[in-house]
Order: C-alpha cells, then structure tokens, then sequence
C-alpha cells in the first residue's frame, strides 16, 4: 500500500545577538544612536527571517577595546550558546582595533560555530570574501579612529603652545569662554596654601586647617593630603601652562610619562614665582627628611579590606614608637581622618595584630564547617529565586495581556466573517493589535532570557566553593606577606570590626556580596539571623 506522506519540514530560526555601540560624541550624529542602529538591525532580522535573541547596547563607550559592560555581557552569553550570529550595522561597532575585531572572528566567534554579520554591507564572516571585506572596513575603521585622536592631541597641543587652557574646571579659576579666570574666593584659599607650605606645615594640616573652616573644593568637597600637594605642584598658579605630562596613560601608564611642554600661559598668576621657588625648596627638604615606611606596610594585610568603624571609608598604616625604642606599635586607622582630619572623622585606631588574627581565624574556621559552606549555597539558591520570583509575576501579566490580544483577534474575525465589521475596519483594527502582540512577545523573550540567565549565573556547586577556600588556607600558612595581602584580596571583599574597634563585626565575601561572615562564623542575611 503506497500513498503520499505530507511532511512538514520545520527550520529553526537563527538566534541573532543585536550589538549596537555609541561613544559619547556620536551620540550627537543623525543615524548614530542607539534606537537608529536596533531599528535597521531588527529590520534586517525579520526581512532575513532570524530571531532576535537580545540587544546587547553600549552607550557613550569608545570603541579602542572590549572593556565595555555590553560586549562583555555578550562574551559571556556567546560561552553559553545562546545565539548563532552577532549583528552590528558597522565594523568599528565592534572595535575600532582591526587586530580584536578578526580576533574575535577567529578565536570567539569560529570555534563555535558563529558567524559576524554586517548589515549595512551583508557581509558575513563565515566566508573567505566576507572576513576580507570585514578586515579591510576594520584596517579603514581602526586608521580613521587614530586620525581622529591625532588631529585632536595636535590641536590641543597647538592651543598649548599658544598659552590657551584645554582642560575642564580647575580650583582657582573659572574658564569662561574656553579661558581662564581668577576666581577671586577660590585664589584666596590657593593663596594660603602656599603660604602654609612655607611655614612648615604638613599635607595633612593645611588640609585640616581649611576643612575646621568649612572650606570645600572645586567640587564641593573636603580637602585631602593628594588635593593640597596637587595644587602645591601645579604650575598653573604661576601662569604657566604645562602640557603632555603623561602622553598614551591609558595604554603605556607609568611608561607614558614623558618631558612636559611648559609655557607662559594667557592667564593670570596667583602666585609669584618668588613664592613658588620658596615652595619648591621645602618641598625638596621635607622630601630628603621623610623617613620611607616601605618596609612596614608590607606587613599591613588588610590594606584596602579593613573599614573605618565610624564613616566606612577605607584604613591605612599608622604606627607610634614603643617607649623602650625596640620598634613601633602598628595600627590601622580611619583614611578620611588621615587625609582630612578630625573635623571628617576620628582616627578610630585598631591594632593590627587584633585585627588580622580574628579575620584569619575566622576564615580558617570557615574552611572547616561543612555548615557554612552549605549556607552559601543556600544563600545563592535564595538569591536565585527572588531574582526570579518577580520576574516570573511579569511573564504571567504580560501572558495575560498576550491572551487578551490574542481573545480580541478571535473576536474581530468572527465579526468580520458574520459580515458586521467591513474589510477596511477589519484590516486596520487587525494591523493594530497585531502591533501590540508583537510589542508584547517582545517582552516576553526578553522576560524569559532574563529568567534563563538569572539561573545560569549561579552554577557555584559545593566541590568548587569547599576547593578555593581548601586552597586558600593550604596557601596562605606558607605565603609571604605580600602574598597573603593578594590571597585575601581575592576572597574578601570588605572587613568590618564593631565599634569598640577590637571585635570582628562581618567579612564581606566577593562571591557572596550580599551576604556577611561574622566572628562566629555564620553566614547572617540583612536581619542578622544566621542562615541556615
């Protein structure tokens, strides 16, 4: 018996991860925003017959690297599978570095099975002639961006050496017209620093000398022991204008130093060049008198971990000299006090012996119990669910709403059908709702990928929670202290003692920053109950 079979080949729809960029001065470009880029991207989507898996966007970011939230977010999505292609409307969408841009094709995107896909060009990457075309508009893309960066730094610099300010709001001043000007409050208080400096006195007491007066910065804020020597050094009070100090720091850093350009400036001094001489010569005295303590804050392990009791800010060394002269005792003490003074906060000292046994103690404790670490996988199983509890509220609304779309369609077509509604009624009240049903399996997708995603980022098992804390106690008894100062940077993230200063109050974990550690070791949530 023979007859024929009707099959139904059904084709799985490409998943499509929508990446669109703008940097802050694009922004301000017809055709360049956000909106502009998905509405093309999502129109090449449905005229190619692909879903779209989620936008991922990067606004008011530069394109020179991948250090940006929304390629990031995409990396991580593209290592879980989660769509086939990823589309931009441009190359220097992606990067404006040819080198990441083919290095991403290469060693993300091909492994995998992936493909890039530019719509402006329909260019695809998993051809030979598309990754050549992807290449050249990267080589085109990447040389126009360092065009761009050179035209600029050299009309700065030609503005420089013209003695024209190129900066933004400094204290002393007020550009006005791209120019500078005294500000006459403002010059008074850079007046008295130097002359401060000249009698003597320290960073730390001219700042806390202005800070008991109620004296702020530029920025409304209390001045620091960095905001006095800043201006201290600053040529600018002489009216010079100083230029190409620190060339390329965002890629060589330290190595970007170089020999600065330094001018007479069209602006007017508030300091003499008598004075900043003076200045000059107690800063280099004070500087071959200073007594370097290298050595001791080697030894400090909880720098930048250990918060002041009073303000939270964080805690640097502080040190007094025993009375029999064997050695100094050595303190932790509060950072804003140390920078700002009193009138800020106390200097809150805590010993650091005191301090630095009860943390080690109580993550060695924390190693051992079998208890804790099932409380931190309770605590991210918790997490877990309340991240998705009320996402999962706003996928039944939004269900509701779908079915009510969907109600309101059966009933126009049978009221066209029963001939109570013409044709032209009928196709116009159509198209609307068939807007809004597409508005709202919009939001649903987007309602379950977030739900999807909520419950990937959780896949901390026991074995790998109970091996890194293994690890880090195995580590930490033969380590040196600079050794043990990074073992517990990468595991702790804050350290708080209670306000007597002698009694561990909570260790804040990095993979549980939600939660707490106290002294006795318990996993405590918002309430302080320990969990279970």
């Amino acid at each position: 018996m023979t007859g024929n079979i009707n099959e139904t080949v059904v084709v799985k729809k490409k998943r499509v991860a929508i990446y669109i960029r703008v940097s802050t001065d694009e922004q301000k470009k017809d055709g360049f925003s956000l909106s502009a880029q998905e509405e093309v991207l999502r129109k090449y989507c449905e005229a190619m017959g692909f879903e779209v898996y989620y936008v991922y966007e990067d606004g008011g970011y530069s394109g020179k690297d991948f250090n940006r939230p929304g390629m990031q977010q995409l990396l991580k999505d593209l290592k879980r599978d989660k769509f086939d292609i990823v589309l931009a409307v441009a190359v220097d969408r992606i990067s404006r570095s040819n080198l990441d841009v083919l290095t991403f094709i290469d060693r993300e995107l091909h492994p995998r099975g992936k493909k890039l896909l530019i719509s402006t060009c329909d260019i695809d990457s998993s051809t030979e002639t598309g990754k050549m075309f992807i290449s050249l508009l990267g080589t085109f893309a990447e040389y126009e961006r360092k065009l761009t960066i050179s035209r600029v730094k050299n009309g700065m610099e030609k503005r420089a050496s013209e003695g024209k300010w190129n900066s933004g709001a400094v204290f002393g001043y007020d550009v006005v017209g791209g120019k500078l000007v005294i500000n006459e409050a403002e010059a008074s208080i850079v007046k008295e620093i130097f002359e401060l400096r000249l009698t003597g006195k320290g960073y730390k007491t001219i700042a806390v000398s202005l800070n008991d007066r109620g004296k702020k910065t530029k920025k409304g804020k209390a001045f620091s022991i960095n905001t006095v020597k800043t201006i201290l050094e600053n040529e600018l009070y002489i009216g010079n204008i100083t230029w190409g100090k620190f060339r390329d720091w965002s890629n060589k850093r330290r190595n970007g130093k170089s020999s600065p350009m330094v001018v007479k400036g069209e602006h007017t001094a508030i300091i003499s060049d008598e004075t900043w001489g003076k200045v000059k010569v107690v800063q280099q005295l004070n500087a071959e008198s200073q007594v370097s303590a290298s050595n001791i804050k080697g030894e400090f392990i909880l720098s930048g971990l250990l918060r002041c009791p009073s303000c939270g800010a964080g805690t640097v060394m502080s040190k007094s000299k025993k009375r029999d002269g064997t050695g100094y005792h050595l303190y932790y003490m509060c950072q804003n006090n140390h920078s700002k003074g009193k009138s800020v906060c106390g200097s809150n000292l805590m010993k650091k012996e005191v301090v630095e046994e009860q943390v080690v103690n109580a993550i060695r404790f924390m190693v051992n119990e079998e208890s804790i670490i099932e409380g931190i996988l309770s605590k991210l199983s918790d997490d877990v669910s309340r991240s998705t509890s009320s996402l999962e509220v706003d996928l039944k609304l939004q269900q509701a709403v779908l079915k009510k779309i969907n109600e309101k369609q059966s009933q126009l077509d049978e009221d066209y059908y029963s001939k109570e509604i013409s044709a032209s009624v009928y196709s116009k009240l159509t198209e609307k709702l068939e807007i809004e049903r597409h508005q709202v399996q919009c939001v649903i997708q987007n309602i379950e990928r977030e739900i999807e995603r909520a419950k990937d980022a959780v896949h901390i098992n026991k074995d790998l929670v109970h091996e890194a804390l293994k690890q880090f106690n195995e580590m930490f008894n033969g380590a040196s202290n600079e050794e043990k100062k990074a073992l517990l940077r990468a595991l702790v993230k804050e350290v708080h003692m209670e306000s007597d200063r002698k009694t561990l109050k909570k260790i804040v974990l990095w993979f549980l920053e939600d939660d707490d550690f106290t002294e006795s070791g318990l996993p405590v949530g918002e309430a302080g109950r320990a969990l279970p």
